[in-house]
């Protein structure tokens, strides 16, 4: 048994000063560590050199929650050192220690000779950073690792070349577990992939992700969000229902949503290379599941909502009634959601060179028992929520074959894990059916050929 210590490495950015916190662990002393396994993490920042910080800064708008998790590159009994934490605010503010390469954090008892020395071997330990954009500043949350309110999460392995693949998650609820995994951190995803690899998600907390909605936001102009921005000023607070506090930050939330746009937004990620600015999505994942029957249309402007009707309802009286008087709602069959989808990709292809994968429907039920179809009236896609998924599964097929669109097949996976079981309501799954979607994911991306996301190979310090 040989001691191997687990040192920092080295992390830095040109004309920036990487600042950490203490370290918060994850695993006890004493604790068998598997290879690729994150054990402990700490907060981290970015601090110009020299000067103040600007708003075109690296991480500014991620700042306060921006970790990074340290996993051993190989198996062994975890050995803490003493002062690798302080406990309390030294734990969770990265103001009061430096970033250094040579400090050692742990060190792991590993079976056989001490490590050879050589330059060119991998550090001992992988990093894993975890960055989110707050959907407001005010959700103060340093409960643990990667916690908060956020409209925009992300994470990716920080090893170095080549330059990460990026990973944009654009659904429903369904996607939450599958990417972000049991703990919301990213660990089963990022302990499949060999890495570099880098994955966005964004929230359907306010605006729900559907064809339509990513279309529009990628279309809209500044003058549209101005105009968007105006008429909500003007018309949410004089309407007939005083808005409570709910009501204020659903709203908010929701304006914060329209004026912005996933597809085209750029992002900063830094790894023990160095810092990559202005990293673009590379594959975009779609859920079927976000095509709602029944989207919402403003009347004046015709910009188009989509939320969660649980949402609408428990946001308040006042987001109620100004949904009622201001938008209409409009119908969306197959066909509609077909020709969103095309000018969506369409219009993503023509800025950049981004593939896309799209979660099909669960098409059978166990709440629906239909003997004959003859007492359902037409469209029955309006009646029934198996048949409508059928519809939409077809209409998906045509569209996989005309844009090269990935199908990652949730309606066999799960038919073959037993929907009763493991997706009793057709959209929430259990574990281990999103231990498989999340398989298939990764395969669908390491086909496209995305840097990172291939199968990660067993690694060990020899």
């Amino acid at each position: 048994m040989s001691s191997l210590p687990l040192r920092l490495g080295p992390l830095g950015a040109m004309g920036f000063t990487v600042q950490r916190s203490g370290i918060r662990w994850l695993r006890d002393d004493g604790y068998v560590c598997r290879p690729g396994e994150v054990i402990g993490y700490c907060n981290i920042a970015l601090v110009p050199s020299g000067r103040a910080r600007t708003a075109s800064d690296p991480f500014v708008d991620e700042a306060r929650d921006f970790q990074v998790a340290f996993a051993p590159q190989a198996a062994g009994i975890l050995r803490r050192t003493a002062d690798s934490s302080r406990g309390g605010f030294l734990d969770h503010l990265p103001l009061f220690e430096r970033w250094s390469p040579d400090d050692v954090v742990a060190h792991l008892d590993v079976p056989g000779c001490p490590p050879a020395s050589d330059a060119d071997a991998p550090e001992p330990l992988r990093l894993l950073f975890l960055a989110g954009h707050r959907a407001t500043e005010l959700a103060e949350v340093r409960s643990g690792l990667h916690s908060g309110w956020h409209d925009r999460s992300r994470a990716w392995w920080g090893d170095g070349r080549p330059a990460p693949g990026t990973l944009l998650s654009l659904g429903i609820c369904e996607q939450t577990g599958i990417i972000r995994g049991e703990r919301f951190a990213y660990l089963e995803l990022f302990e499949m992939v060999r890495g570099p690899a880098h994955v966005v998600f964004m929230s359907d907390d306010a605006l729900v992700p559907s064809a339509r909605i990513v279309l529009e936001q990628m279309q809209r102009s500044a003058a549209d969000r101005r105009a968007i921005a105006d008429d909500f000023a003007r018309t949410f607070p004089s309407g007939t229902v005083t808005p409570t506090s709910g009501d204020w930050m659903f709203a908010g939330a929701l304006l914060a949503a329209l004026n912005r746009s996933p597809i085209v937004e750029r992002y900063d990620v830094i790894t023990r290379a160095g810092l990559r600015r202005s990293v673009a999505a590379e594959l975009v994942l779609l859920s079927l599941n976000a095509e709602s029957r029944m989207i919402l249309r403003h009347r004046r402007l015709g910009y188009a909502v989509n939320c969660h009707r649980f949402r609408m309802t428990e946001a308040g009286p006042a987001t109620r009634a100004w949904f009622q008087a201001n938008f209409e709602p409009v119908e969306r069959g197959p066909d509609e959601i077909l020709n969103d989808y095309r000018t969506l990709i369409e219009g993503a292809r023509a800025r950049s060179q981004v593939r896309f994968a799209i979660l099909n429907c669960m098409s059978s039920s166990g709440f629906e028992t239909a003997y004959h179809y003859a007492a359902f009236d037409r469209p029955m896609g309006n009646t029934l929520a198996s048949f409508r998924s059928k519809e939409l599964n077809l209409m998906l097929c045509d569209l996989a074959r005309e844009k090269d669109v990935a199908i990652v097949d949730v309606d066999r996976i799960a038919a073959m894990y037993g929907a009763a079981a493991h997706l009793p309501d057709g959209v929430h799954a259990s574990g281990v059916l999103q231990q498989e979607i999340r398989s298939e994911i990764v395969r669908v991306a390491s086909a496209f050929g995305l840097p990172g996301f291939g199968a990660r190979l067993p690694q060990t310090i020899s």
